[in-house]
């Protein structure tokens, strides 16, 4: 895809529409979550715990956390749970490490791993539509009722001459 991604509505409220661009009124709009206590399974995770400590409530503030996007969530705080761990080691250990006894160089496994936890987690919330980015992508067609008929309901087209 080209160009920059989409801005959902909800966002671009927030921050006071800066291109006064038209806003999308044909966006997803699921539940809004309210419970924000921290999921069972990542209270034996102190960092992850942290990281939904810190999000969850930001996202609620600014209309985002809805619950469809929950599991996002949950996912992005062990996500970042972990790159935070791997990030520890690296700089317990450093970033290139001396290969046993023929001390040669090698780049440090941690290093693979933090990039490979920031990409795993940007690669399933975008195939999933589970972020706000990714959702407003979407085009979800509005319900027409008996007073908002489309003007050209009822409508044939035309025949082509023969």
């Amino acid at each position: 895809m080209r160009g920059r991604k989409p801005v959902p509505a909800v966002l671009k409220i927030a921050r006071g529409n800066p291109g006064q661009h038209k806003i999308r009124d044909d966006e997803p709009a699921p539940a809004p979550v309210v419970d924000l206590a921290v999921p069972a399974f990542l209270v034996n995770e102190p960092d992850a715990v942290a990281a939904w400590v810190a999000t969850a409530p930001m996202l609620q503030r600014l209309g985002v956390l809805t619950e469809a996007d929950q599991a996002a969530l949950v996912i992005y705080c062990r996500m970042f749970a972990r790159w935070q761990q791997a990030e520890r080691e690296l700089q317990a250990h450093g970033s290139v490490l001396a290969w046993r006894k023929s001390k040669a160089a090698i780049v440090s496994p941690y290093v693979a791993i933090a990039n490979q936890l920031a990409s795993q987690c940007r690669a399933l919330l975008n195939d999933f539509g589970l972020t706000p980015v990714s959702r407003a992508r979407i085009s979800v067609p509005k319900d027409q009722s008996a007073d908002q008929k489309d003007k050209f309901f009822g409508a044939r087209p035309r025949s082509k001459p023969a």
